[in-house]
C-alpha cells in the first residue's frame, strides 16, 4: 500500500510505453517507472503496447500486468512500428495528461517535476535533452538534420522535437494528425499546437543512454516516411495560408 502523498496529487497521467523486442529492458523499466509515478501523481495508467515482439517481451508484460494494476496491456495485430504504436497509445489514453517513454528508460520519471510544474498553464511541455550520451555520430547527424528541416519548413524554434513530451489530452483530441512516422509524429503535434497559439513550453532534462537492446527508429524507411509527411504538412499549411490570404483580399474588395 502506498501511503506517501503524491507530489502532484491533482495530476492524472497516461504513460505510453511502446515495446518491441525489449526483453532486456521491460522487467527493469516498468516496475521502476510505476514506483516513481506513485510518488509523483495522483492517478496514472501505464499503457504497454507490444508491437509483435519476437522475443518474450509480451509474456513478461503479461506477468507484470498481473502484479501491477496500473498497467493496461495491448498487443498490435501486426507490426506497426514505433510511430503508429505511439499514435495508438494516444487514442487509448484516458487520463487528463499524456506522456510517453521508451522501454530503455531514457527519461527517468524521478525528473517529472521539472515538466509537471508547468501545468496547468502549459498545453504542451517538451523535454529537451541536455546531452546525448551513447548516440553515434550518424544518429546525431540525422537528429540535427531533422530539427533543421522542421525549423526551416514550419518556423518553430523548439530545440528537441523527438524526445519526451507531456500533452493535455484535450490538445491531442483537438489537433488533427496525419503522420505516424517515428521521427515526425511528435514534431507534427508540436508544430500544430504552435500554430494554434497554444502554450508550448520547453524544459532541459537529462537523457540516459540505452544499456541493452538496439534502437530501431533511425532507419531509412522511417526517415523517408518522415520526409514525406513533412512535405504533406507543409503543403497543407501553404493551402491554409493561401485560403486566408484570398479571404482577406475578398473582404477588402
Amino acid at each position: 500500500m502506498h501511503d506517501v502523498p503524491a507530489r502532484f496529487p491533482d495530476i492524472s497521467l497516461s504513460v505510453i510505453f511502446p515495446a518491441y523486442n525489449e526483453v532486456g529492458n521491460i522487467e527493469r523499466t516498468i516496475p521502476r517507472a510505476i514506483a516513481s509515478l506513485r510518488e509523483m501523481v495522483g492517478r496514472f495508467e501505464v499503457l504497454v503496447i507490444d508491437d509483435c515482439s519476437k522475443d518474450e517481451t509480451y509474456a513478461i508484460a503479461e506477468r507484470l500486468a498481473g502484479e501491477h494494476p496500473e498497467i493496461r496491456l495491448f498487443r498490435n495485430e501486426v507490426n506497426l512500428r514505433q510511430g503508429a504504436t505511439l499514435a495508438r497509445g494516444f487514442e487509448l489514453s484516458t487520463m487528463e495528461y499524456v506522456t510517453h517513454n521508451a522501454m530503455d528508460y531514457p527519461f527517468h520519471f524521478e525528473d517529472l517535476p521539472q515538466l509537471l510544474r508547468h501545468f496547468p498553464s502549459a498545453d504542451v511541455v517538451v523535454a529537451s535533452r541536455k546531452t546525448y550520451p551513447g548516440t553515434s555520430r550518424g544518429r546525431r547527424m540525422v537528429s540535427w538534420t531533422n530539427r533543421a528541416l522542421i525549423r526551416g519548413l514550419f518556423g518553430t524554434r523548439i530545440v528537441d522535437y523527438n524526445f519526451i513530451q507531456i500533452y493535455k489530452r484535450s490538445v491531442l483530441s483537438a489537433l488533427p494528425r496525419l503522420s505516424t512516422a517515428t521521427s515526425f509524429i511528435t514534431p507534427e503535434i508540436i508544430v500544430r499546437a504552435h500554430r494554434r497559439g497554444l502554450r508550448v513550453v520547453e524544459e532541459v532534462v537529462e537523457y540516459h543512454r540505452r544499456e541493452t537492446g538496439t534502437p530501431s527508429s533511425a532507419n531509412v524507411r522511417n526517415i523517408k516516411q518522415a520526409l514525406r509527411d513533412m512535405v504533406r504538412l507543409r503543403v497543407e499549411i501553404a493551402r491554409e495560408e493561401r485560403g486566408r490570404a484570398k479571404g482577406g483580399s475578398s473582404d477588402r474588395a
